[in-house]
């Protein structure tokens, strides 16, 4: 004889028998994934497969549910649970986003020096070239200026900010 959830806390009460306890949303959803493991894995035919899921998402009761997955053997044991708040896998420094980032930064930062190397002064425009005396100067007169040196420093900025956060990020976990 099984317990329900409440007659297993309260000892005295253990000569309850189980009855039905309604499955929710979630619970569906991982009895269908293991169907559908099971499928993938041959040990289900597609017909055998349909007819499961669809009793699958029409039950009501945790019964139905364990009846549907009765012949099929266990799913692997779940990951180790989460100690004092730290993730059970934590990636380390170098996490996808960081990876991403630089790329981008790499690739926008190659762009821009072919595009100075393709045209380094700029096509000049009417009346360029003549510094007035007012304002910045005109550096698209100066050939030899590397224009592209200012949004490459604000790029490699923003990589090495990213890097400063996961670092300290592992840090503090222990990675």
């Amino acid at each position: 004889m099984q317990l329900t959830g409440s007659a297993r806390i309260l000892g005295y009460m253990a000569d309850i028998p189980r009855r039905n306890m309604r499955v929710s949303d979630a619970e569906r959803a991982r009895t269908a994934q293991v169907l559908t493991d099971a499928l993938a894995e041959g040990r289900l035919t597609h017909d055998e497969a349909d007819e499961r899921l669809a009793a699958c998402w029409a039950a009501k009761y945790d019964t139905e549910l364990a009846d549907l997955t009765a012949d099929l053997p266990e799913p692997p044991p779940m990951p180790a649970p989460v100690a004092d708040g730290v993730p059970a896998h934590r990636p380390g420094v170098w996490s996808v986003p960081l990876v991403v980032h630089t790329a981008l930064a790499a690739l926008i930062s190659t762009m821009l020096i072919g595009r100075w190397a393709a045209d380094p002064g700029g096509t000049p425009g009417p009346d360029l070239g003549h510094h007035h005396g007012f304002g910045a100067p005109d550096f698209a007169q100066h050939t030899d200026f590397f224009w592209p040196i200012f949004p490459i420093i604000w790029l490699a900025l923003s990589v090495v900010v990213h890097y400063g956060i996961r670092l300290r990020r592992a840090r503090r976990y222990g990675d």
